[in-house]
């Protein structure tokens, strides 16, 4: 929702800002989509990369190879580089369906929906609140594009099929570790 809402409040912000504006305006809304990618980028790894450190701290804790809950720089440089990789090589379908199935960003849309998103992971990041960088960023899309006052022109059979995969994602993956559990108690 806070995804949402960023989206809205940054896209008609972004129109306000430019109302009056001309074709020279296209170098600085670039500019600063560059920057804001930098930022996603930034806010991305310190969001998802934690909930991954994480885990692995955890585990080295259970086994006894560490003796606090504190990740060695290893896992850390590790959980970073494998999220780096992994969106690189695996992060194209979500980057097309963000960036032109939900609804056709321009420049101005995408800088207004990457604005919003950093804001939203950055204020997650700061909190300590453990949010999903490809549900912030899609319902900012949303809310770009309904910030826009073209609600038509979202297209809300991409965004329902999305929101059926992360609802049936968390119970189906828990059903999975339950059947995984019993083959490995054997085995251990």
């Amino acid at each position: 929702m806070f995804g949402l809402a960023a989206g809205i409040v940054a896209d008609r912000v972004a129109r306000w800002l430019t109302r009056r504006a001309t074709v020279r305006v296209r170098g600085p809304v670039r500019g600063g989509q560059w920057a804001m990618s930098g930022g996603l980028a930034i806010t991305h790894g310190a969001n998802d990369a934690q909930k991954v450190v994480g885990v692995v701290a955890l585990l080295l804790l259970a086994s006894g190879e560490i003796s606090s809950l504190h990740a060695p720089a290893w896992v850390e440089l590790a959980c970073g580089a494998a999220l780096t990789l992994g969106t690189a090589f695996g992060g194209w379908p979500i980057i097309r369906t963000l960036g032109a199935r939900i609804v056709r960003l321009r420049p101005l849309d995408a800088l207004s929906s990457q604005t919003g998103s950093t804001g939203v992971l950055l204020g997650a990041t700061l909190t300590g609140a453990p949010v999903s960088t490809t549900q912030v960023v899609a319902s900012s899309v949303v809310g770009v594009g309904v910030g826009k006052r073209r609600v038509r022109h979202v297209r809300w059979e991409v965004v329902r099929a999305m929101l059926i995969a992360w609802l049936i994602t968390v119970p189906v993956t828990a059903a999975f570790a339950v059947v995984a559990l019993v083959p490995w108690r054997w085995l251990a």
